[in-house]
Parts: structure tokens; C-alpha cells; sequence
């Protein structure tokens, strides 16, 4: 009789131990997930503010083009 209820003793103990290491991988996959999320948008935040500034830089560009185009008919038209 004693020997079972040793073994049943041991039995809680390892569940015990399984749920508690369950809980514990649980709130460290948490933990993983969390920082993925924060990582994907501080990633999205740097793609839109390269994109922003690629289209800044294009913007420029194009006004760029505009005004040498301008400043050639106005040469043009003084000489």
C-alpha cells in the first residue's frame, strides 16, 4: 500500500511539473511572439519611410526638370 501511494506522489509530481513547464513555454513563446510583432513594425515603419523618401527624392527630381525645362524657354525667348 505504500508503495502505490509513492507512486501516485510522484505522478502529481510530475504533472505538476509538466503544467508548470507548459506555463512557463507558454508565456515565453508569448513573450517571442510580442517582440516578432514589434520587429514587423518597426520594419514597416522604415520600408514606408524609405518609400517616403524615394518619392520625395523623385518629387524633387521631377521640379528639378520642370524648372531647367522653364529656364531654357525663358533663355530662348530673351535671345
Amino acid at each position: 500500500m505504500n508503495n502505490i501511494n509513492f507512486q501516485i506522489t510522484d505522478l502529481y509530481y510530475f504533472l505538476i511539473g509538466f503544467i508548470f513547464a507548459g506555463i512557463i513555454f507558454s508565456i515565453y513563446i508569448l513573450n517571442i511572439k510580442k517582440s516578432i510583432k514589434t520587429l514587423k513594425r518597426q520594419y514597416e515603419k522604415k520600408s514606408i519611410g524609405m518609400d517616403d523618401s524615394s518619392l520625395r527624392v523623385k518629387t524633387l527630381e521631377n521640379k528639378i526638370k520642370t524648372l531647367e525645362t522653364a529656364l531654357k524657354k525663358q533663355m530662348e525667348n530673351n535671345n
